[in-house]
C-alpha cells in the first residue's frame, strides 16, 4: 500500500476513534454470549501466552483451523460476527459504518516490505 503508515502499536489501532465516546455509557448483553467471547479471548491467551505451543506456523496454522472447524479462526468468527452482532448501539454502529474506529495507522503485518 503506498504512502501506508505502518505500527507495531496495535492498542493505539484498536482504540482509535474512542476519545469522543462517553466513559459512563453502559449497555446490556447477554450473559452466555459474553461468557462465549470471554472464553475465546481466555483460549487465545492460553496458546500465545506460551511460546512452546507455537514453535512452528503449521502449530499456528493448526490453532486457528478453518471456518468450518471448531478451531481458532473459527471461534473468533462467531464471537465477532454472531455473539456481539447487536451489541452496540444505534450511534456505535453508525461510528463504524462512517469509519470513525479507521486508524489511519495499518498494522505491521500489512507491511509488504517488512521481511525485504
Amino acid at each position: 500500500m503506498p504512502n501506508a503508515k505502518y505500527t507495531h502499536n496495535l492498542e493505539e489501532i484498536i482504540t482509535h476513534g474512542f476519545e469522543p465516546i462517553d466513559p459512563d455509557e453502559k449497555i446490556e448483553v447477554n450473559l452466555k454470549d459474553l461468557l462465549y467471547i470471554y472464553g475465546v479471548l481466555q483460549e487465545y491467551m492460553r496458546f500465545f501466552h506460551q511460546p512452546d505451543h507455537y514453535q512452528t506456523l503449521d502449530d499456528v496454522i493448526a490453532f486457528l483451523g478453518s471456518n468450518k472447524d471448531n478451531a481458532g479462526f473459527q471461534i473468533l468468527n462467531t464471537a465477532v460476527y454472531k455473539k456481539m452482532s447487536g451489541m452496540f448501539p444505534l450511534h456505535i454502529d453508525e461510528k463504524f459504518d462512517n469509519g470513525d474506529f479507521d486508524s489511519p495507522q495499518l498494522p505491521f503485518y500489512y507491511d509488504e516490505k517488512r521481511h525485504h
